[in-house]
C-alpha cells in the first residue's frame, strides 16, 4: 500500500523493525546491547518510545468500556493525588515518581554488583524497617531503627568499595530471563492499587499498560542504558496526564 521509500513506509518499517526486536527480546531476555544500538540510541528510544505509545492506546480503547462497564474508579489515594496544587502533582507524577520508580523496578536490573547492593540494601532497610514498626521496637526504642539504618548503610558501602568494578555474575545472567519478566509483573501489580471497583478481579486488566511499560522500559535499559527508560517514563507520565494538565492550567482557578 505504501513504497518502501516513502516516508509513510519507511516509518512502517522502522516501527516494525522495532517491535520485532522488542518482541524478540522479551522472548528471550539477554544481557547488553547490540553492536547496532551504537552511535544511534536517542533515535531509537524515540521510535520505542512512539511504539510503547501506540501499544497502550490500543489497550486503553479496550479498558475505557470496561471501566464503565464494571464501575471501575481510580482510588481515593490517585484522586488525592490529582487534587494537590499544579506544581505539586508535576513534581510527583512526572519527576519524582518516574525516577522513583525506575530506580526501584529497572535501574538495577542490569546485573553489575554495585547496583544489586545498593537495591539489597535499599530492600533491607524498607523491609526491616518496615519489621521494627509492626512488632512496636520502634515506639520505645528509637535506637533500633537508626543502628539497623547504619548497619545496612555501612555494609552497602563496604560491598560497594570492594565490588565496584566486579563483572555481572554468572548465576545473575542465568537467572536475568526471571528477573526481567519479574519486575516488570511487579511493577503492572503494585499499580493494581491505583484502582478501585466492587470486584477485585476486575482491575486486573487495567494494570497492562504497566505491564507493557516494564517490559519496554526494562527493554530499553537493557539496550540503551538508565537514562533511557527514565526519559520514556517521565514522557509518558507527562502523555497520560496530559488532558488533566492542560484543564488545571487553563481553568478559572489558575491565576
Amino acid at each position: 500500500m505504501f513504497e518502501p521509500n516513502s516516508t509513510i513506509g519507511w516509518s512502517i518499517g522502522r516501527l516494525r523493525s522495532t517491535a520485532l526486536d522488542l518482541l524478540a527480546f522479551v522472548r528471550a531476555p539477554t544481557l547488553g546491547p547490540r553492536e547496532s544500538d551504537r552511535g544511534r540510541p536517542v533515535a531509537d528510544v524515540a521510535w520505542l518510545f512512539l511504539l510503547n505509545c501506540l501499544i497502550v492506546l490500543a489497550i486503553a480503547m479496550v479498558l475505557f468500556p470496561m471501566m464503565m462497564l464494571f464501575g471501575v474508579e481510580m482510588s481515593s489515594d490517585m484522586s488525592a493525588l490529582f487534587d494537590r496544587p499544579l506544581w505539586q502533582m508535576v513534581l510527583i507524577v512526572i519527576i519524582v515518581g518516574p525516577i522513583a520508580e525506575e530506580l526501584m523496578f529497572r535501574v538495577w536490573i542490569v546485573g553489575n554488583p554495585r547496583w544489586l547492593i545498593l537495591v539489597c540494601g535499599l530492600v533491607t532497610w524498607i523491609g526491616g524497617s518496615s519489621g521494627l514498626e509492626q512488632s512496636g521496637l520502634v515506639d520505645w526504642n528509637q535506637g533500633l531503627a537508626i543502628g539497623l539504618g547504619a548497619a545496612i548503610a555501612l555494609a552497602s558501602l563496604a560491598g560497594l568499595v570492594r565490588l565496584w568494578k566486579a563483572p555481572v555474575p554468572s548465576w545473575y545472567r542465568s537467572i536475568f530471563p526471571l528477573v526481567f519478566w519479574g519486575q516488570a509483573l511487579l511493577f503492572g501489580l503494585v499499580h493494581v492499587f491505583n484502582y478501585t471497583g466492587a470486584n477485585p478481579a476486575t482491575l486486573l486488566p487495567f494494570i497492562l499498560p504497566q505491564l507493557v511499560g516494564g517490559l519496554i522500559w526494562g527493554y530499553a535499559r537493557i539496550r540503551y542504558g538508565w537514562w533511557s527508560n527514565i526519559l520514556m517514563h517521565m514522557a509518558y507520565n507527562l502523555l497520560a496526564t496530559s488532558g488533566l494538565l492542560y484543564v488545571l492550567v487553563t481553568g478559572p482557578g489558575v491565576g
